[in-house]
């Protein structure tokens, strides 16, 4: 909710891994202390954003200090940040039941259906707040941008997204540019096509 004179980027993901929920932040530490790489090899590379952390310090402290800094905009970027999930429904990192898909197959296709609509409406309510003409929103899965951008957009295609080349406008906020990059597993060329967007607007 705090504001700055930086353009404001959302960035909106799938679906939220049960581990950083426990934790309290996106893309939490690991046990090991390690960072996410979400953080150290998609966003630092892209120079979008950049956190310092003390190794000497717990994985629990290592995530609060993350949050705080991310709630007090203490952080080193040409952006204010804004993070959210398209399905808030938890699941596990990985396989079957991982990820929106799996939360599909537990619910079943015509009670997802549902579910989309309502978390579209939520979604597209918190970025109007956030975003403006100035700023954009960047999705980071095919849901996401499917229930995101304006009829007449293309629709999700993964080779497009890997070449920088989906983009359109947020439903019913023809001001607001959405863009679309590859899943965080594909690291590389997830940041490579953020640096594009991060181009575009510096």
């Amino acid at each position: 909710t705090k504001r700055d004179n930086r353009l404001p980027l959302l960035m909106v993901f799938g679906n939220p891994a049960t581990h950083s929920v426990e934790a309290g932040m996106f893309f939490s530490f690991k046990d090991n202390g390690k960072e996410n790489r979400f953080w150290k090899n998609i966003l630092k590379p892209a120079r979008i954003l950049e956190l310092p952390f003390d190794l000497s310090q717990s994985v629990r402290k290592l995530n609060t200090q993350r949050r705080e800094k991310m709630f007090s905009l203490k952080y080193d970027s040409p952006f204010r940040i804004g993070l959210g999930v398209f399905i808030s429904m938890p699941s596990a990192a990985g396989g079957k039941w991982g990820g929106v898909a799996g939360i599909q197959k537990l619910l079943g296709v015509k009670a997802f259906k549902k579910l989309e609509r309502a978390e579209q409406g939520r979604v597209l309510e918190c970025t109007k707040k956030f975003v403006n003409s100035s700023g954009g929103v960047v999705a980071f899965q095919k849901n996401a941008w499917n229930a995101l951008c304006s009829d007449g957009d293309p629709e999700y295609n993964i080779d497009l997204a890997r070449a920088g080349k989906l983009k359109g406008t947020l439903k019913g906020s023809k001001k607001i540019p959405l863009r679309c990059v590859p899943p965080t597993r594909l690291s590389g060329p997830c940041s490579q096509v953020l640096k594009k967007i991060v181009n575009d607007y510096l």
